[in-house]
């Protein structure tokens, strides 16, 4: 049996990864009456707890995640120390990391279509957008710069949802660093003023977005070689267009490509926010779809897993719980009653409205007054009221005094009567006899 740890009130599942300051582990919150849920922990190594900069910096990083709230951004839950360690603990996001999916779409053969590429660019770049914008609750704004936006830092889920990790190393108006002018991230995604050491804002993001936005839709590195070499060629080289890789490359893809990539920052793409309103722009024009169910599409396709269960941790009952065959069974025997109910409805409707319609024996002519009738127009439509003043009866024309028959609707047949011809005959019959008491 495997024998596993706690740290605080987190039951410690097993190691994710491990950085240069920290571990991270999957790690499980209970609580009463059978509530739990899965937790990523941060947990800083010891000997960086006595470094009073690196412990500050973990500490920032929390601190930060809780004045953000996006959905793709990782939620925080819990900052703490327990059992000699200083931990963090954040959202669980299920699911792979963009370098771990490039790499298994490579080893695949299924290159990531422009469509995945760009609906995973996008959420980056409204996670980031909102950091970069975010204030704190003195409404002072944090001017927040993530500074490390790598594959390794993206999560997507197996439902294509994206989040942004690592906010570890991020420049904030929050926080003064000791060692200005020190460089922090990873070398091929940064821009080149980042490299030099220069102050940096948001664009400094946009151009690492561009970066990975390259690269998805080339599929190849876009900076290579020794830390050396790839400083050098972010600072002084101009990128080389995705359309010498590859061919019927987008003209106007290109251009946001570069545009973001520009060494220049004056000339950059002036926020993330454009960025994502750009690409979005470009899927309108040329009628491509980049929605969740795509990119999850592919997610789906290239990690075609899932997680494991657990026994004993379920939440719906087995006894209640049918076989695929009797929910079929079931859902069928609705559906027949429903259908039953519709058919037995109407046929009731009908039977009642062949009864109403029915005139009663004894009654040959149905009188009515003038304020029962519905004139109706000629598509059988009831007639729309008529505007103030306006008289298409030509009721004015009538005085109230004058000696004026009343309205009569009779009906057209009665009912028990043999043939037309007799009806008609009694009914001018009845006529001459009613005109000839009324003189």
């Amino acid at each position: 049996m495997v024998r596993r740890t706690k740290i605080g009130r987190y039951e410690l599942l097993h190691k994710i990864a491990a950085g240069g300051m920290a571990e991270v582990f999957l790690a499980r919150q209970w609580g009463q009456a059978g509530f739990f849920r899965d937790v990523v922990i941060k947990r800083l190594f010891p000997h960086y707890a006595e470094h009073e900069h690196a412990l500050r910096m973990f500490q920032d990083e929390a601190r930060l995640l809780a004045e953000l709230s996006h959905p793709n951004i990782p939620q925080v839950y819990d900052l703490g120390h327990a059992d000699g360690y200083w931990y963090l603990a954040m959202e669980h996001v299920g699911g792979a990391s963009l370098a771990d999916l490039c790499h298994a779409a490579a080893k695949a053969e299924k290159p990531l279509p422009h469509p995945v590429a760009i609906g995973i660019v996008q959420q980056v770049g409204l996670a980031l957008h909102h950091a970069h914008e975010r204030r704190d609750r003195e409404g002072r704004a944090l001017r927040i710069v993530h500074r490390d936006v790598t594959p390794q830092n993206i999560m997507i889920s197996l439902d294509a949802v994206v989040k942004v990790l690592d906010f570890g190393v991020a420049q904030t108006s929050a926080r003064i660093d000791t060692d200005a002018g020190a460089v922090r991230g990873t070398y091929a995604y940064m821009a080149p003023e980042q490299v030099r050491g220069k102050p940096l804002d948001k664009r400094a993001d946009v151009f690492a977005l561009g970066v990975n936005l390259y690269e998805l839709t080339t599929g190849r590195r876009l900076f290579r070689g020794t830390d050396v070499e790839i400083m050098t060629a972010v600072v002084e080289r101009d990128v080389t267009p995705p359309s010498r890789f590859v061919r019927n490359y987008p003209p106007d893809l290109e251009e946001i490509v570069m545009t973001a990539l520009h060494r220049d920052r004056s000339q950059r793409t002036p926020s993330a926010a454009h960025l994502a309103l750009a690409l979005d722009q470009f899927c309108m024009r040329h009628s491509v779809v980049t929605g969740s169910l795509v990119v999850s599409h592919f997610v789906r396709s290239v990690f075609p897993y899932e997680r494991a269960h657990e026994a004993g941790l379920g939440i719906a009952h087995p006894d209640a719980e049918p076989s695929d065959e009797e929910l079929e069974e079931r859902m069928l025997a609705e559906e027949l009653r429903t259908i039953g109910a519709a058919v037995a409805s109407d046929a009731a409707a009908v039977v009642q409205s062949v009864r109403d319609d029915t005139p009663d024996t004894e009654t040959e002519i149905e009188e009515l007054s003038l304020d029962e009738v519905v004139l109706e127009d000629e598509e059988g439509a009831a007639a729309r009221a008529l505007p103030s003043g306006e008289d298409s009866l030509g009721l004015d024309a009538f005085d109230e005094d004058s000696d004026v028959k009343p309205v009569v609707l009779l009906s057209p047949k009665a009912k028990g009567e043999g043939t037309d011809g007799a009806f008609l005959g009694d009914l001018e019959r009845r006529l001459r006899e009613d005109a000839d008491g009324s003189e």
